[in-house]
């Protein structure tokens, strides 16, 4: 079963999750994928239930294993870099920051494991966003599988050595206009100089800058995919991450995925390969959201052959 980006809406989360249980008490369901973006809403601060949802899915994870798979979201992806991430004038990560409070060791641990893709033995493969620029090229593929969040934040890390983080992040205050502790406060929960995380905002603002890996996981869950270039361009970049997905496992033909807003639910893209689906916010109207439920054990060569699994839990 396949559940894509829910926004802190802890209703909608509330009705797959139970779904999915249902589902598996009856046989009918073995295993819950959700393709990221599981948190962050756009709406009022007091209706954002992301921190619950999060806490919700590793208490099912505790209980139900890998049977219970959360992928890498774009909207999780700033939180394990001390990365600010603002659409307009509308600021995601900040209240984030400060709802995680003691749990926040344990939940960027977990971001810190979650994995970017999805194969399986049907040929379908899952993830956040979809077929970025790029992916065809040598190397590129790899590198992002074997992407390490920890390498990349201790590289740059050790790029600021203990004698000259007073004057950068002086000079970070400078550039900003507002002291470093009242920035460092207000976006990533930092209680003081004292914090043990207290540099983390200087650190994040060299990373997505510095590193080409940062870069790369940025074009990947971030990209807006189709929407972005021609039709006939994007099917060559779904065609080319099929097949490095490929590598060493059954052959993938199909990919489903969330990340961009959809007129009733879902829609297919890249030469009919790709199913696009939306189960919570980006389905346009809401209650036109979708999952997803298919059978990995049976072949699938295009993505139409997957609409017949599609669900609502606003029925």
């Amino acid at each position: 079963m396949v559940v894509t980006d829910l926004h802190g809406d802890w209703d909608v989360y509330r009705r797959y999750r139970d779904r999915f249980l249902d589902l598996e008490a009856h046989g009918q369901a073995d295993t819950l994928v959700f393709t990221g973006d599981l948190i962050h809403s756009e709406g009022p601060p007091e209706e954002d239930r992301s921190l619950s949802i999060v806490l919700d899915v590793i208490d099912l994870r505790a209980s139900l294993g890998d049977r219970i798979i959360y992928l890498l979201g774009n909207h999780e992806l700033p939180h394990l870099y001390g990365v600010t991430l603002q659409k307009g004038p509308h600021l995601y990560t900040p209240s984030f920051e400060a709802a995680m409070g003691e749990h926040r060791a344990d939940i960027i641990a977990f971001f810190d494991d979650l994995a970017f893709y999805v194969r399986t033995r049907a040929g379908v493969s899952l993830c956040h966003a979809g077929a970025f620029a790029g992916v065809g090229e040598p190397g590129v593929a790899a590198r992002l599988f074997d992407c390490s969040h920890r390498r990349i934040w201790e590289e740059v890390s050790a790029m600021l050595p203990a004698d000259q983080r007073a004057s950068l992040r002086a000079g970070f205050a400078k550039l900003s206009g507002e002291s470093y502790a009242d920035m460092a406060r207000r976006y990533l929960a930092v209680s003081g100089p004292d914090d043990p995380r207290y540099d983390d905002l200087l650190i994040g603002s060299i990373v997505s800058s510095v590193p080409p890996d940062f870069e790369l996981l940025w074009a990947a869950l971030f990209s807006r995919d189709e929407r972005d270039c021609s039709a006939g361009d994007y099917a060559l970049r779904l065609d080319a991450l099929l097949r490095e997905l490929s590598a060493g496992f059954h052959r993938q033909r199909v990919l489903v995925a969330g990340h961009l807003a959809c007129s009733g639910g879902y829609t297919l893209v890249g030469n009919g390969r790709q199913l696009r689906l939306a189960s919570g916010s980006h389905a346009r109207p809401p209650e036109s959201g979708r999952y997803l439920l298919f059978d990995v054990e049976k072949p699938v060569w295009q993505a139409g052959e997957l609409l017949g699994g599609l669900g609502s839990v606003f029925e």
